[in-house]
């Protein structure tokens, strides 16, 4: 840590660890790391808390936003943006930024590195391309078939074209590193088979068909949120919902810090942020989706990313639900809201617009041959990024040619050169989330009515968010419940029962642009419970007394005063 981080490259989970590890033993006042479960390969799922720790108050209850990265194995560059935020954040508060240590002494920032360091470890060490975890097939799976492994030991799995009459692809002179779609009049002799560099396990000889997938859980479909049984691209959902201990310790982890009012998870890829609804008929409120909506807009202005409803413009069949996801599950079972952030938009680097590409969830199943061509074209010419098809004398299928580009390091994530501009990108949309957390402010006012005196209690929220998260999250048992209550000391009375009194929702200043602030032609204020709360409280005699107050998730804490005397 004696010099800067390297930005400009995928760290292994092994220097990922350090880095933690040695950030905490640098900043211990601004950071500090846990734990949260042991995966299956004997791996840390590590999470890590930015805020002061020398202020008081507990820390779990303090107003937050939850960052997490690597919940896809292959999707590195969300790992290192989740590990930039936290360098950012945490080198600024030692530097002495006012205002941001300021924020820390009574809110904070929840980190999740790498959500599947089994999987995570693995990919980066050269083996196929796997969803999430390592979560072995399921007892009596027979495994027969087609498997990507790495051939030629040089730790990509590329792709490999084999040339035979039947197969559905040829070559494409205007873009020697990939192929196009056969057509009828192409010569059976320019005709391939397509596949990824690999080999056939207990093959009959005679089948060219694929395996099931070794490890083919997707863990961002293992959540509680709609969850129902789920196969797709050879993929599943799991057993059941937090069948897996990645998924079961997140949840847990959100839980445990009820103070956590907005959540946002890294993905990649294709330059988006996600939001709700999930579904035609979604839980969540329609002002509680235009407020995603609307943060989301504001998250990502500047940055050349794209706002998108999950459902309908982020689905890959309409007619199916996606279905336990975890930002759909911080929104719906939690009450918050929560983002998902698809990192790096490939299209844009080759020059393909996003009015090209159309709807990027059909996109993935039903490609543009054009837009494919441009795309593989443009990596075939970053340094690096591409091996020209090379003859290979397969052990089972003969010579056959590997080549192409690296996948992984140019669509699925940016050519290393490409990283730091993108780590950037995503430290500007989590701090704009970081700076719409719920901030509430207290006051009490005593007013002496003679024989007694009047306690006046007020809360206002200055904060973005309403202080439940969404007005969903006042409905949700997740959600810890507001109050107002007066322990009256010794030598007074309180004459107004009862002493706890319940706190409703306050609205942010974003829940009120997404009402009655929406059109500034009709402005108004607003219908529902608004930005600001008072409680009354009287009380006889004199001593001191103590006022506690919890305003949903944004924070708790108390107040003493003193009535009458000197």
């Amino acid at each position: 840590m004696n010099d800067l981080p390297r930005w400009n490259t995928y760290w292994p989970l092994e220097e990922l660890e350090a880095f933690c590890d040695a950030l905490v033993a640098r900043h211990p006042r601004w950071l500090s790391i846990e734990t949260l479960a042991t995966t299956r390969g004997g791996h840390s799922i590590l999470a890590l808390t930015v805020t002061d720790h020398e202020a008081p108050g507990p820390v779990c209850d303090r107003p937050a936003l939850w960052l997490d990265g690597g919940t896809h194995c292959a999707e590195w560059a969300g790992v290192m943006g989740a590990a930039y935020c936290l360098w950012r954040w945490v080198e600024a508060l030692a530097a002495g930024d006012t205002a941001l240590r300021a924020f820390a002494t009574t809110q904070a920032i929840h980190v999740a590195p790498c959500i599947s360091p089994d999987g995570y470890a693995a990919m980066l060490n050269g083996a196929p391309y796997l969803r999430s975890t390592l979560r072995p097939p399921r007892s009596g799976e027979v495994r027969s078939g087609f498997v990507p492994c790495d051939l030629d030991g040089d730790a990509v799995v590329r792709w490999m074209r084999i040339r035979h009459p039947a197969g559905p692809w040829a070559v494409d002179p205007d873009a020697p590193m990939s192929l196009r779609r056969r057509r009828l009049d192409d010569a059976p002799g320019d005709a391939f088979f397509l596949c990824p560099e690999g080999r056939f396990e207990q093959w009959d000889g005679h089948r060219w068909l694929a395996a099931p997938l070794e490890f083919g859980l997707d863990l961002n479909r293992n959540f509680p949120a709609h969850w129902a049984p789920f196969s797709m691209f050879g993929m599943d959902g799991g057993d059941y919902p937090l069948s897996e201990v990645e998924s079961r310790c997140v949840v847990d982890a959100v839980a445990a810090r009820p103070g956590i009012a907005a959540g946002l998870t890294l993905h990649t890829y294709t330059g988006a942020l996600l939001t709700q609804p999930y579904r035609a008929q979604s839980p969540l409120p329609k002002a509680d989706q235009t407020l995603m909506h609307d943060l989301a807009t504001s998250a990502v202005e500047g940055t050349g990313w794209r706002v998108y409803r999950t459902h309908p413009d982020f689905t890959y069949d309409p007619d199916k639900p996606i279905i336990g996801v975890w930002a759909d599950t911080m929104s719906t079972v939690f009450g918050l809201p929560g983002y998902t952030l698809e990192v790096w938009d490939p299209f844009a680097a080759a020059g393909i617009t996003a009015e090209e590409v159309g709807h990027p969830g059909r996109f993935f199943v039903d490609p543009k041959p054009e837009l494919i061509k441009r795309l593989v074209g443009h990596f075939a010419g970053v340094p690096g990024a591409s091996m020209p098809w090379t003859r290979f004398e397969h052990p089972q299928l003969g010579p056959v040619e590997l080549g192409g580009i690296d996948e992984l390091r140019t669509v699925r994530n940016p050519p290393p050169d490409a990283l730091p501009a993108e780590l950037e990108k995503v430290f500007t949309v989590a701090e704009r989330l970081r700076l719409a957390l719920p901030a509430v402010r207290v006051s009490v006012a005593a007013r002496d009515l003679g024989e007694t005196t009047l306690l006046e209690v007020d809360l206002e929220n200055l904060g973005y968010l309403p202080t439940t998260g969404l007005a969903h999250g006042a409905s949700v048992r997740a959600c810890p419940v507001g109050s107002v209550s007066l322990e009256p000391g010794d030598g007074l009375t309180l004459i107004d029962a009862p002493a706890v009194r319940p706190l409703p929702m306050l609205e942010g200043w974003g829940s009120l642009q997404a009402g009655a602030a929406r059109n500034p032609l009709y402005p108004d204020f607003s219908d529902g419970p608004g930005h600001r709360h008072r409680e009354r409280f009287t009380v006889l005699g004199e001593g001191e007394l103590v006022v506690h107050w919890r305003a949903h998730r944004a924070g708790s804490g108390t107040l003493r005063v003193r009535i009458g005397g000197a």
